[in-house]
């Protein structure tokens, strides 16, 4: 996660891949080791968790008041038209669920249906639908909303734990392994523990992870993920194929038949899924599915630092982590809010709109911490190369290629530092380089950084066919039946651009300053080489006037004296 100094500014720039493919391994020993709780000595597991719970839910007074909780929970769906019943009548199953067998607490919640655009998932008449969720009073700021118990969350424990899939999870990255228990438990259908949870788990059809054709990632052209989104695309499809070969090259410990289930499309099918609906958990430090949670759509973080907005737009942002004193997934406010507000869970991995944009399919127009990553790195053939590669190593930043985020309103120091200490000939300046504060150097050492960010900016700008301007008459005809990826790829560019543009204004503003350009003669002005080619293209229409002017004035002998004049320079008398 990040790490911030007093300014909010990150030190730490490195981003988090953490829902790439291909990820590096986790260590299986690590992944399925078990969290100690906070306040024992004794480890916590999810099967001993599960044991207890089991144990408890015998008790006849568990059940009475599990049964209330049911009760209380129908009050709190919006009675759906004939249309949309089959959304909130799976979440109201789910929160029944969840409430009797799993001891979920979501009495504040209600729940509605909300229209998406979509081209496949719950259709009708050419709709997807998913279920919205509000509060149903008003809440004060730091209000516990939703409580799920750790034994209704389902880990990478519980994948291990696994009949079908455990084994073929072993080192795997935990977001697979999930992928591989969603497509076990959607194979029992009904017969699933977990069916009424399972039955609500649906990927957005548009998620770049379902992309095949190259129009499609076209529409990412000039956007920075571009690549990124066929690089999973492809890893999605070498993770199935690695394990279909590992189930065909052992046979008497997969059976073929038993394994016919397996196929790319629910594979990758799965893996959109838990890309979209597993939670970070930063206090537990796992992925985690949790029901009821993930009915609730992700928003942009806000700055590291920086307050949440207000819900005074009608929506309630809130935090989700794992409390150890209640075992559970709690779900917090972070402001007040009044009754009905919509509720937004705060993406605890603080992604960008792009990086959103891979998981969930859909960008957060009004993300109040969107960023793009700047990279710069010391040239190899820079003569200091060994004293900066060691400085910076020892600060924890990389000479090769360093990522620093660029927000709409801010730049890091360190951003500015780094450029500085990269551009420094001089051993004598290396000192002079601050990483704390914003210092300048020399004055050609700031023009030159800034020159060079700047065209950062512009080559950045240039990898899109098209402007600003396009991208909002685009988004203005939303009703020329464009496809939904096609309008969230817009806003996706858009918000770029918006990034990159705000980047070149805060340098034109630190170069303003900077009358002209350092030189041994002194200050020049920037612009000086383009002033004398105009000169010289404005004077070319007044040549043959003046060619003219000097014939008269040869033949009137003006020039005689000039012609007649001694060469040389000698005196004497004569």
């Amino acid at each position: 996660m990040w790490t911030t100094n007093d300014e909010f500014e990150l030190v730490n720039v490195s981003p988090p891949d953490a829902i790439a493919i291909d990820v590096d391994r986790r260590d299986h020993a690590r992944a399925r080791a078990i969290r100690r709780h906070s306040t024992s000595q004794r480890p916590v597991t999810m099967s001993s968790l599960n044991a207890r719970a089991s144990m408890r839910s015998t008790s006849t007074r568990m059940r009475s008041r599990a049964r209330a909780r049911v009760e209380a929970t129908r009050a709190t769906f919006a009675s759906p038209s004939s249309a949309n019943a089959s959304a909130t009548e799976d979440a109201r199953a789910l929160v029944a669920w969840a409430s009797y067998d799993r001891a979920t607490e979501c009495a504040q919640l209600k729940f509605f249906d909300i229209d998406v655009e979509g081209e496949r998932g719950r259709e009708e008449g050419g709709r997807r639908r998913r279920v919205g969720v509000s509060v149903n009073r008003d809440v004060d700021a730091g209000a516990s909303v939703l409580s799920v118990p750790q034994r209704a969350c389902v880990t990478i424990v519980d994948v291990g734990g696994c009949a079908i899939v455990g084994a073929l999870a072993e080192g795997r990255p935990e977001l697979i392994g999930l992928a591989l228990w969603l497509c076990a438990e959607r194979l029992k259908g009904e017969a699933s523990d977990w069916a009424p949870y399972v039955k609500t788990l649906e990927a957005n059809p548009e998620a770049p992870l379902f992309w095949e054709r190259a129009e499609d990632f076209n529409l990412l052209k000039g956007s920075p993920v571009r690549q990124d989104a066929i690089d999973r695309a492809k890893s999605a499809v070498e993770e199935y194929e690695s394990i279909a070969a590992m189930i065909k090259g052992d046979p008497a410990a997969y059976p073929p038949e038993a394994y016919e289930f397996f196929t790319k499309e629910r594979f990758v099918d799965a893996l959109a899924t838990v890309c979209a609906k597993a939670t970070w958990l930063p206090s537990a430090t796992c992925y985690a599915l949790v029901p009821v949670l993930d009915l609730i759509p992700i928003c942009g973080s806000p700055i590291p630092g920086v307050r949440a907005p207000s819900a005074s737009d009608g929506r309630v942002r809130c935090v989700a982590d794992y409390d150890f004193e209640s075992e559970c997934v709690v779900l917090r406010t972070s402001s007040k809010a009044a009754a009905n507000s919509m509720v937004l869970q705060i993406d605890p991995l603080q992604r960008n709109n792009g990086e959103l944009f891979l998981n969930l399919g859909a960008v957060d127009s009004t993300h109040p911490g969107d960023y793009l990553y700047m990279s710069t790195q010391i040239v190899a053939s820079d003569r200091l190369f060994t004293a900066k590669k060691q400085v910076l190593e020892g600060m924890g930043m990389s000479a090769e290629k360093q990522l620093f985020p660029v927000y709409e309103d801010r730049l890091p120091t360190q951003l500015y530092s780094y450029l500085r200490f990269s551009r420094v000939q001089d051993p004598g300046e290396l000192m002079k380089v601050s990483f704390q504060e914003d210092k300048i150097v020399s004055v050609m050492n700031e023009y030159e950084i800034l020159q060079i960010l700047m065209g950062d900016c512009r080559e950045l700008m240039s990898e899109y066919d098209t402007n600003e301007e396009d991208e909002l008459n685009l988004l203005k005809n939303v009703d020329k039946k464009l496809r939904p990826r096609e309008i969230e790829t817009a806003k996706l560019r858009m918000s770029e651009k918006k990034l990159i543009g705000a980047t070149m204004t805060a340098v034109r503003k630190r170069l303003a300053p900077i009358r002209g350009i350092p030189t041994k003669q002194g200050m020049e002005d920037p612009n000086q080489d383009l002033l004398d080619i105009f000169s010289a293209i404005e004077s070319i229409p007044n040549k043959p006037k003046e060619m003219f002017q000097d014939f008269k004035k040869w033949a009137r002998g003006d020039y005689e004296e000039e012609f007649n004049r001694p060469k040389g320079g000698g005196g004497g008398c004569s």
